[in-house]
């Protein structure tokens, strides 16, 4: 995965919510883990250096009739392991989509968060 970071100055109403959004995170607790100063979530302070981890952006992917989260990883990396030499796991696929429950219950339809190798 490409990861950097990136240091951020908290501003005058900033919430660790709103500077998740503003990194396009998905929630601000994606900030804690590198932020272990941060001991309230609810109280940061202006001037205040937080880092942001910055990933591999995602593409969406349409969950098609047959697709078994088995198949899209096996397609996915056919498709990119040969341009890119970078493969995904069933753990990552996961990571990336949290409203998966059940690895074994996907529906036609459905959105799957990939990544979108650089």
């Amino acid at each position: 995965m490409y990861m950097y970071t990136i240091k951020y100055t908290v501003e005058p109403g900033d919430t660790l919510n709103g500077i998740a959004k503003k990194f396009d995170l998905k929630s601000y607790k994606q900030l804690l883990p590198i932020n272990r100063q941060i001991t309230d979530p609810n109280h940061i302070l202006p001037g205040q250096v937080i880092n942001v981890l910055k990933i591999t952006p995602l593409i969406t992917y349409f969950v098609k009739p047959g697709d078994t989260l088995g198949t899209i990883i096996y397609n996915y990396n056919l498709d990119h392991i040969n341009l890119y030499g970078k493969a995904i796991t069933m753990d990552e696929i996961l990571a990336y989509n949290p409203n998966i429950v059940d690895p074994n219950l996907i529906y036609p339809g459905m959105i799957l968060y990939l990544p979108e190798f650089l």
